[in-house]
This record gives structure tokens, sequence and C-alpha cells, in this order.
């Protein structure tokens, strides 16, 4: 074989590998900016009246916001039947839980803890969606260009960077 016929066959073999890797999907960027974005706001309203605006959870501390006091009749008496204690939604802790479980997964729970709330503040079924994708990304997630969806796959700590 002459030498230009091997670097050619050396170049087609070269492209197909970028081709087929390129065309795997990458488990990283499994929600958009936008939908974080937009699940901070709804968060805000509904989750983080309870889990606090850090999502680090109540632990009885007197500074969590927002305070216990400044909460409806509803949240403070749905707090005081957990001692005032909600577990964390970013951090170590929410991570050992959740990591190994999948979006969808956290997705569901989310829409189970929706219907818990009478005031839950939420406007459309895609909020917890968004929720979702807000705390994937304050886990240290990076939004890409797929959106989330309630039957997105992808283990939480194979994005979590």
């Amino acid at each position: 074989m002459r030498i230009t016929e091997r670097c050619s066959q050396l170049l087609i073999c070269v492209l197909a590998v970028t081709i087929v890797a390129g065309q795997q999907s990458d488990p990283r960027g499994i929600f958009t900016a936008d939908q974080a974005a937009k699940g901070r706001l709804a968060y805000e309203k509904s989750c983080g009246r309870c889990h606090t605006l850090t999502l680090m959870g109540r632990q009885g501390n007197p500074d969590e916001r927002p305070a216990i006091d400044s909460l409806s009749s509803a949240d403070r008496k749905f707090l005081a039947d957990f001692d005032d204690l909600v577990p964390p939604l970013a951090g170590k802790r929410f991570l050992q839980r959740w990591g190994s479980k999948t979006a969808s997964q956290l997705v569901a729970r989310f829409q189970e803890a929706k219907f818990s709330f009478k005031e839950a503040g939420l406007t459309e079924d895609e909020d917890i969606v968004r929720i979702t994708a807000y705390i994937l990304q304050a886990n240290g997630a990076k939004p890409g260009s797929r959106p989330l969806t309630r039957s997105t796959e992808t283990a939480i700590n194979s994005v979590i960077e």
C-alpha cells in the first residue's frame, strides 16, 4: 500500500470514530439553563419555604430563611410535625441519599411532595421538572442543550461536578 492510501484510510478511521463519539450521549447537561432559572423561582415560592432558600433544609438554626414565624400556619403546622427539621436538597447529605438515583426518580419524589401541600404555589406541573433542574444545578450539575424531562434516566452523581 502506498503512503497516501494509508493516510486516507487512517483519516477515514479517525473521522468515523469522531462521528460515533459525537453521537454517543453525554450524561452531562441533562437540563437547560432556562429550566434551572425558572426552577429557582418556583422553588423559592414553594419548596424553599420549608427546605430554606439555601436548599440546606431546616436544622433548627434561628438564622434559617425564611424564618419559621414568617410562614403560613399550614407550613408551620407541617414543620412542627417534624420538629422543625427538614432534610437538605443540596450538599453532601442530599447527594449521599439521592446521588445513585436517577433524575426521573427525583422528579417523581418532588411530584409526590407537591401533593402534600395545599399551598404549594406551583402553577403548572412543569414546575416540578424545573425545580429538579434547579436543585441539580445547585448541587454542581451544569446545564446543557437537552431539557430535563420526567423520564430522564441519568444518575444524579453522573452529572455532578
